[in-house]
């Protein structure tokens, strides 16, 4: 599995709490700032041997720089099947991505989301993965951990409101993380969103986009939505039993 994300900090220390710390997986990364990629594989749980975890960010935090930096993004996956002989073809691609209205315009954000549909899958030759569009992606993504109620914050700075309320990364487990896919269905029902297909996302991704722009203008904040959930129920990790 291959997470590209925007920050250089947050979500790398979130995707190490998560996949190696909490579900033992082979986890490498390879920030912007660094030269060469980390191999994590001290904490490998048996059977996870070969399951590996690969997160990169892009060349900048500008949701532009998924297309415009393409040589960047193909010159890292010449990389990793070079030295881990990994077929970027092969994998699942993510692309875990805030809203962020001020600097990534809706015509961009349509555009990719028309584009990046599936997260194993390449449409007709264009660019491989599924985009993970969140409202904020790690903060909305945290305070699913912990809450059983909030949908939505009027607070403007997440950042600041997770600090007070003690919500740390380092106390992310197996049942905060299952907490956190409930939280998301939660949200996305309140969107009118009941069901959805991770085989092509495009629709149901564009009907929260368009939704949740609604909101912002009727009431001037967004539904509080990370789609980091759906990374597991996409590979497997968390399976949903239908109630009888």
């Amino acid at each position: 599995v291959l997470l590209i994300v925007e920050g250089t900090k947050d979500e790398f220390d979130l995707l190490k709490q998560i996949f190696r710390n909490v579900l033992h997986y082979n986890y490498i990364e390879k920030n912007r700032n660094q030269e060469k990629f980390k191999n994590y594989d001290e904490f490998i749980m048996k059977g996870n041997e070969n399951s590996k975890v690969i997160v990169i960010n892009s060349k900048n935090s500008n949701i532009s720089s998924i297309e415009k930096d393409e040589n960047y993004l193909n010159e890292i996956y010449k990389t990793l099947y070079n030295e881990y002989q990994i077929d970027i073809k092969n994998i699942r691609v993510y692309f875990i991505w805030d809203r962020d209205y001020a600097s990534n315009p809706a015509y961009i954000i349509e555009s990719l989301i028309e584009k990046l549909t599936n997260s194993l899958d390449t449409l007709d030759g264009q660019m491989h993965g599924l985009l993970l569009l969140s409202y904020p992606c790690v903060e909305a993504y945290i305070i699913s951990n912990f809450d059983k109620k909030t949908l939505f914050l009027k607070e403007k700075n997440l950042k600041k409101y997770i600090k007070n309320n003690e919500l740390k990364i380092e106390k992310i487990n197996k049942h905060s993380i299952l907490n956190a896919v409930v939280m998301m269905h939660k949200s996305l029902k309140k969107l009118g969103i009941k069901t959805y297909d991770l085989e092509d996302f495009k629709s149901y991704s564009l009907n929260i986009f368009k939704k949740q722009e609604l909101i912002l203008k009727e009431k001037d904040y967004y539904y509080l939505l990370s789609l980091i959930s759906i990374i597991f129920l996409d590979t497997n990790i968390i399976t949903i039993k239908e109630n009888n």
